[in-house]
């Protein structure tokens, strides 16, 4: 019975988890994720962050989280190889009533490509500020 219930408690903990990252994770030595100061807007809005890969792999896949004060992932996004640069940047949208002001985080899982071998690991995270319109 024991062995049920710990199998059980691992998979909860798997699917349930979701993508859980230490808070100082991130190799800069992949890439990293950048954004300034914004503006916490009424309504919903598009707000843009800029990423930089520097794998060396020439097929890669960025997937970006929008974490915000409270630790949440608010939004994400995706970029990869066969349509994006290796540098550029990427927009996230949501609604002013469903977060609040403060220090948001950027995290970016890159996934690159070795012919069949894959190889992942995360970009150094950006941090940057958000304040009530006024």
């Amino acid at each position: 019975m024991l062995q049920i219930a710990t199998v059980l408690t691992t998979v909860a903990v798997l699917v349930g988890g979701g993508m859980a990252v230490p808070a100082d994770a991130g190799n800069p030595d992949l890439g990293r994720i950048w954004a300034k100061d914004k503006v916490l807007k009424r309504g919903c809005h598009n707000y843009r962050y800029q990423y930089k890969v520097t794998s060396p792999a020439d097929e890669w896949a960025l997937e970006t989280y929008l974490r915000d004060p409270t630790g949440e992932t608010i939004a994400s996004n995706a970029k990869d190889s066969f349509v994006d640069r290796k540098r550029s940047s990427g927009t996230f949208r949501f609604c002013r009533y469903n977060t609040r002001p403060g220090r948001f985080k950027i995290e970016g899982k890159l996934t690159r490509y070795d012919g069949y071998d894959q190889h992942v690991g995360w970009v150094e995270p950006g941090f940057f500020r958000m304040r009530l319109q006024r």
